[in-house]
């Protein structure tokens, strides 16, 4: 082979690129993050307006949480108890049929007024720590069945009396109420503010 014969293998092309085409090469790392600002801002918008998970809490039971859900319970006589950290952003819901413990009845926490108050508080301290400061709010004690009880004597104001009696015992703030009455309410706790929606079976809306 004639000595200025090069191999085609080893050939190498260069091709000069303009001061001008390099400088707009730097500054394409930049421009993906310029383009994503808008759809960043987008998803965060959407997040904020998703919809909070609602959870039940069923006649007897007592939920607690710290992420952002909203409780959900339906309460007549029986009185629903909203209670919450603003300081740790957590809070639970205990829906109590009766206000006392009845020695011959199965033991359930959250069944009593007296046993759900208490049991409630300890379980937010318990995810928040033992500076909580936890604050009330509670809704139903309704008299159903005005002719069929003594308006003085009816489950429904015993239970409100007896949910207010143990929340002074335990020193927790009432700071709001929607009870008593002869209508059904539905209850929703967001535990994101601590708001209170009570909406009555005739459509009336109300904000604790």
């Amino acid at each position: 082979m004639a000595p200025n014969v090069v191999d085609p293998l080893e050939v190498k092309v260069e091709t000069t690129v303009p001061l001008s085409s390099i400088k707009e090469l730097q500054r394409l790392p930049e421009q993906p993050i310029t383009h994503a600002q808008p759809v960043l801002q987008h998803l965060t918008s959407l997040q904020m307006h998703l919809p909070i998970s609602e959870v039940r809490v069923a006649m007897a039971e007592i939920k607690i949480e710290n992420k952002p859900v909203k409780f959900v319970t339906n309460v007549g006589s029986c009185v629903a108890i909203c209670m919450y950290d603003p300081l740790h952003k957590c809070g639970g819901l205990a829906h109590i049929m009766l206000p006392n413990v009845i020695k011959s009845q199965d033991y359930i926490p959250g069944k009593f007024a007296d046993t759900a108050v208490p049991t409630l508080a300890e379980a937010l301290r318990q995810i928040s720590g033992k500076d909580t400061f936890l604050y009330a709010k509670i809704a139903g004690g309704a008299c159903i069945l005005p002719n069929l009880n003594n308006n003085d004597q009816h489950v429904g104001k015993k239970n409100v009396d007896a949910v207010k009696a143990a929340l002074k015992d335990h020193r927790i703030k009432l700071v709001a109420e929607d009870v008593g009455g002869s209508l059904g309410r539905r209850v929703e706790f967001d535990i994101g503010n601590g708001t209170v929606t009570v909406r009555l079976s005739n459509g009336e809306i109300r904000e604790l």
